[in-house]
């Protein structure tokens, strides 16, 4: 029987997350989390070059170590990519005696956290999981989807919440600001935008469907 999981999307800013491994593997978790705005820390007695980069810059904490149960307290999230199974069993198994989050890479079996290939265009993101199935399969569709939603969605999600905040101003009856959304929100259009005046265009609709609200 396949399992279920619960997609959910986090908001790491200012928490504590921690990677237990310094190479390549663990250089892109380091990244994603930096970019998340979270407080990163690393364990490792060794480190790729860009951790100790970030390190020396103040971006991360680096603790030149090996790993060992008690460095997780206190941590919100928690990554293993030592790339030793043994090391990495000791991380899973302290992360669930702690009752945290916990993602071993390339190992589903130790992990209770399942990350997602995303397609990330700023503030509009997709994310595509298997649930540690077929990592590949989720890579695949992710590509598929990034050629359908192009870069112009990210500017168009940034418009998108200027105009909710300006529209709630302006429209106090909840039914009506749903109904200007209905009418507003048209992916066929939206793909037309890649490339053109966004701002503009997306300004021009909102009046025409407040017109039509109004009408």
């Amino acid at each position: 029987m396949t399992t279920s999981y619960y997609p959910i999307f986090i908001d790491l800013h200012g928490r504590r997350c921690i990677v237990v491994g310094a190479g390549r593997v663990a250089v892109r978790k380091v990244r994603s989390l930096i970019e998340a705005g979270a407080r990163v820390e690393v364990v490792s007695p060794e480190a790729d070059a860009q951790i100790r980069a970030w390190a020396d810059e103040g971006k991360i904490t680096w603790h030149e170590k090996k790993f060992q149960p008690r460095d997780l307290d206190g941590f919100f999230l928690v990554f293993g990519a030592t790339g030793d199974r043994k090391t990495n069993r000791q991380i899973y198994r302290a992360a669930e005696q702690r009752g945290l989050m916990v993602n071993i890479v390339d190992d589903p079996e130790l992990c209770n956290l399942y990350l997602p290939a995303v397609v990330q265009r700023g503030g509009f993101q997709i994310a595509i999981s298997t649930g540690g199935a077929s990592p590949l399969m989720a890579r695949r569709v992710r590509e598929e989807l990034e050629k359908r939603f192009g870069p112009a969605f990210g500017e168009l999600v940034a418009e998108m919440a200027d105009l909710r905040s300006r529209l709630h101003k302006k429209v106090s009856d909840a039914d009506k600001r749903r109904a200007f959304w209905e009418d507003f929100v048209d992916l066929e259009f939206f793909y037309s935008l890649e490339g053109g005046d966004i701002a503009g265009q997306l300004e021009e609709r909102a009046k025409k469907c407040l017109s039509r609200l109004e009408g």
